[in-house]
């Protein structure tokens, strides 16, 4: 039905109608038409001539060449849908080239003769499909690899001139540097699922939203938290939108710096959340100025070991109400309710830690001194 006395005239044509109808071809280079889509269009063509006494079953041969031309037409930029397109255009020409020869044909050659079809478009697009995948693969691990290269710079304090061109990302003016702490999403503790899967899709999900703030965001995130270098800081809404992404409590820690000054902002950052999630402040964003009080009573002193040992004498259950009193904002029936017990307990307890301690939690001058004591203990 069709010899290689024809294929010269089919590859004229198809060319003429990928140009037509497919953008990406109509823009290439006349170059690039010439001595790269041209020749492989011809070796499509005849290696379909080929396979139809095979019932359609391409060449090994041809099938690597047409893996390895969509790896280098995805190096160039074409989608993959375009390079499909271009095949599926080439199979049509044939069959309309075909046309009065299939209308003269019995049932059974034309059934043949659309089954070859079939299998030779299967064979060659499952080739396109995999070499372009593979490119796709081997670029985003490249680029990942770059990004990680430039992270990986800038926390430790280097020069991150030569990791940024490499990573082709121009580093900002300052960066928001994010620590984050995101708590189990419910799959990870549920029995019977995957909870390295769900661990891992709950970071895909806040690395693609924290990734919204812009293109350049670093991440190294694990199910657990991480760190995060933004360009911004985001709207009043970031927050929220992290937490829906992991459908987890997530406490941020920011803190802006310079390139530069990266490494002693990450540092600070990592600092100021620990202090957030140890002394139980509500899931948000923080900065240092958010728990400026609470930061500087947990820095290591003379008088860190002091104010840890003034609870000394209270057994846990004593320590336990007094945690939940200092929560509930002095409030003993609120307090109460925390805890299951009646408010006289609550009331029975604060005395008997007035008693053992010397400060007595409902004066307001000993206050300061328990809240500091505390706050001291949850750093332990």
């Amino acid at each position: 039905m069709l010899d290689g006395v024809h294929v010269p005239a089919l590859v004229d044509r198809v060319l003429a109608r990928l140009v037509e109808r497919l953008p990406t071809y109509g823009s290439m280079p006349a170059e690039a038409l010439t001595s790269d889509v041209r020749p492989m269009t011809e070796r499509v063509l005849r290696g379909f001539v080929e396979a139809l006494p095979e019932g359609g079953m391409p060449a090994a041969e041809l099938v690597a060449q047409a893996r390895e031309s969509a790896i280098a037409r995805g190096e160039e930029g074409i989608p993959m849908e375009a390079i499909l397109d271009a095949y599926l255009l080439g199979l049509q020409e044939c069959v309309t080239h075909l046309r009065p020869e299939l209308e003269k044909a019995a049932m059974p050659e034309v059934i043949d003769f659309f089954g070859a079809v079939l299998t030779f478009q299967h064979v060659v697009h499952q080739a396109i499909a995999a070499g372009f995948l593979e490119h796709r693969a081997s670029t985003a691990g490249e680029t990942q690899a770059a990004r990680g290269a430039l992270l990986a710079a800038l926390t430790d304090g280097g020069d991150a001139t030569d990791a940024a061109l490499r990573a082709g990302i121009r580093l900002p003016e300052r960066y928001v540097v994010a620590a984050l702490a995101i708590d189990p999403h419910p799959d990870e503790l549920h029995e019977g699922v995957d909870h390295v899967m769900a661990g891992r899709r709950k970071v895909l999900r806040v690395r693609q939203e924290l990734e919204r703030q812009g293109h350049d965001v670093l991440t190294a995130l694990s199910p657990t938290g991480g760190i995060a270098l933004l360009a911004t800081a985001g709207d009043e809404r970031l927050h929220a939108r992290i937490t829906k992404a992991a459908g987890a409590k997530v406490t941020v820690a920011m803190e802006e710096a310079t390139p530069a000054e990266v490494p002693r902002a990450v540092r600070l950052a990592r600092e100021v959340l620990e202090v957030a999630t140890k002394t139980r402040q509500e899931p948000g964003i923080y900065r240092l100025t958010d728990v400026l009080l609470e930061y500087q009573l947990t820095r290591p002193t003379e008088a860190t070991a002091r104010l840890r040992a003034t609870l000394d004498p209270v057994d846990e259950d004593l320590l336990h109400t007094l945690d939940a009193y200092l929560d509930a904002g002095l409030r003993r029936n609120a307090t109460a309710k925390a805890l299951g017990v009646h408010a006289n307990t609550v009331d029975n307890r604060l005395r008997r830690i007035g008693r053992l301690t010397g400060l007595d939690p409902t004066r307001p001058t000993d206050l300061p001194m328990l809240r500091a004591a505390v706050a001291v203990r949850r750093m332990d």
